[in-house]
């Protein structure tokens, strides 16, 4: 048995059993100024409650009382023993051990057969079969299975993260872990068997995985957020799937800064099936000097912080598919910042913004909402956030009625910070002395997202924001806005106190860039300015006008977007920038998605 919450950032911690009894349990230690906590229990460490979130107030020493599992208690029914027999059906696919693992056996694997021993019918015809005894009900078990192949040149004995997990095969496949059901009389119903069809043979592509950390450097010059600093040994990595979500080896782990950008990159070899979603997530491995910085900064940092949470997906993994053999062996993915920021998504440092979050409560009553008596809370979920905030890692904020079914909520955030927001709503359940919280899991859309934008008619000027309003939705997946980079409010920055003694064009930063990037330029006088964007073809995609300019240094921010509104492709492009008949260079850039 397992405990997770926010005192272990959600990662299962094995419970203490009791003795030889049914009762498990569990110490933490909190601050003695008190904490609101969030829980669950977990059979094994994939068995999630199906219950919404346990919470707790703890402000002294406390025992906590004692709660059945999924708070189902034992009932009257008499109990009843019976063998179940689990098949996993190859299609040729050539899984070399399959091995079944679910609430039957903790989740701890269990070996199969394909060898017409152990209650396998037939050698060798692809029918992986496992027989476990003494399976009691009435009760429900969820389960699934493994190769035991990691995906990364390695096969797992254990399997339990030591020597990796292996490949979870109901993924390949796009399934939820499978049910079945031991009745009152010993009859089994659910699902025993899952057939995964042939998927093609196994290819083995060289992947390149890129992270741009423009707005998290702490280096001279930047002016996102000062977290993240390659001279203090910290080191961007990709985890996944593919190399058991660590990096024991740093080989297809630990990414490597490409000279002159802020950009860090991966290229490691994966073999799998062309279809299969493979899951990741860009993870920041800060040294402990750095978190020798930040503590004295910010306080103690968060265990687990740096694991990211995609606003692309709601919080959850990101993933990509290796695509059918095209001779090439090569797959690049789209440059992505982490978290997804792109250069220019920070509210500049000291700026204080206030954000409103408003929610429509009106169809939670199904969900057992109460108008009259229950409170309605807003739950950041954006780690970063709240520790560079202070604001704790459990933050909630209580919400306000607005007499209408709806409520609001009203958070100042002082800059640097990102322009998107990661959160829930919840509320508590006065008559079952519980929180009801939205989303959850670790897949797609567990969190929502959404995004501040600057004003476009002051000056591209971040500003207090008013989001759009949410609806009430319990499961996930949970709506997210549309993730575009491109409404990045573009401005000509101008700074008057500096005033060049010849005219100037630098190089665009970054470069390469996705999708926007920054080109500075100098004028020692007045000047009619004009600059253009051209692609490899020398093609006129955008024109900029900005007409008579004074003296002084200047910065404008192109968005990867042409001059009807549409995104370009990757490519080259070349910007010009012409100050009347005094001055005209023209220099090289590279759009990479």
């Amino acid at each position: 048995m397992y405990v997770a919450g926010y005192m272990n950032s959600w990662n299962g911690e094995p419970l203490m059993q009791e003795e030889n009894s049914e009762f498990w349990s569990r110490q933490y230690s909190f601050p003695s100024s008190g904490s609101y906590i969030l829980y669950k229990f977990q059979h094994g460490s994939d068995g999630w409650e199906s219950i919404n979130n346990r919470s707790a107030s703890v402000s002294i020493d406390t025992t906590l009382a004692w709660v059945y599992f999924d708070n189902q208690p034992p009932t009257d029914a008499e109990l009843v023993y019976t063998n179940v027999t689990l098949t996993v059906i190859d299609e040729d696919n050539g899984f070399q051990d399959i091995r079944f693992k679910g609430l039957f056996s903790n989740w701890a694997t269990v070996q199969g057969y394909d060898d017409g021993t152990n209650g396998d019918e037939t050698a060798n015809d692809g029918v992986w079969t496992a027989v476990i005894d003494s399976v009691v009900g009435p009760s429900s078990y969820e389960w699934g299975a493994i190769d035991t192949d990691n995906g990364d040149g390695t096969t797992c004995e254990a399997c339990d993260g030591s020597d990796g997990y292996g490949t979870w095969l109901l993924d390949i496949i796009g399934e939820s872990n499978q049910v079945f059901t031991v009745e009152d009389d010993g009859s089994v119903t659910g699902s025993t068997s899952f057939t995964i069809p042939y998927q093609g043979d196994p290819i083995t592509k060289t992947v390149i995985f890129s992270v741009d950390m423009t707005e998290w450097l702490d280096e001279e010059g930047a002016t996102g957020m000062p977290v993240f600093s390659v001279a203090r040994g910290d080191q961007m990595q990709v985890r996944g799937g593919f190399n058991g979500w660590n990096c024991a080896d740093p080989a297809n782990c630990e990414m490597t800064r490409t000279p002159g950008t802020n950009i860090f990159s991966l290229a490691t070899s994966i073999t799998g099936f062309p279809s299969t979603e493979n899951e990741f997530k860009y993870y920041m491995e800060l040294d402990s000097s750095s978190i020798e910085v930040l503590n004295s900064t910010y306080g103690d940092i968060y265990d687990g912080i740096g694991w990211e949470d995609s606003p692309q997906f709601g919080g959850g993994n990101r993933n990509f598919i290796l695509g059918a053999e095209d001779g090439s062996g090569l797959l690049e993915l789209e440059l992505s910042g982490y978290y997804d920021l792109p250069v220019t998504g920070t509210i500049p440092s000291g700026q204080t913004v206030d954000i409103t979050f408003t929610i429509n409560m009106t169809d939670a009553d199904a969900d057992g909402f109460n108008l009259a008596e229950d409170s309605v809370y807003l739950s950041i979920k954006d780690r970063w956030l709240k520790y560079l905030q202070g604001l704790g890692d459990d933050y909630t904020a209580i919400a306000s009625a607005n007499g209408d079914g709806t409520y609001s909520v009203t958070t100042s955030f002082t800059g640097p910070f990102p322009w998107h927001m990661l959160y829930t709503w919840g509320f508590y359940d006065v008559s079952a002395a519980a929180h009801v919280e939205e989303g959850g899991g670790f897949g797609f859309g567990r969190f929502r997202a959404r995004y501040q934008h600057a004003d476009a008619n002051n000056d591209c000027a971040w500003g207090d924001y008013i989001l759009p309003e949410d609806s009430w939705q319990l499961d996930p997946p949970l709506p997210i806005e549309d993730f575009d980079p491109g409404t990045i409010c573009i401005t000509l920055d101008i700074d008057k106190n500096i005033f060049p003694d010849q005219f100037y064009l630098n190089d665009n930063y970054p470069n390469p860039f996705n999708p926007i990037t920054s080109i500075s330029f100098g004028l020692s006088s007045s000047a009619e300015v004009k600059i253009n964007i051209y692609n490899i073809l020398g093609q006129r995609i955008v024109e900029f006008n900005k007409g008579r300019l004074e003296a002084g240094s200047y910065n404008y921010l192109w968005n990867g977007e042409n001059k009807i509104g549409e995104n370009v492709t990757s490519g080259i492009y070349f910007y010009e920038m012409k100050a009347g008949d005094k001055f005209r260079e023209i220099k090289k850039m590279t759009l990479v998605k």
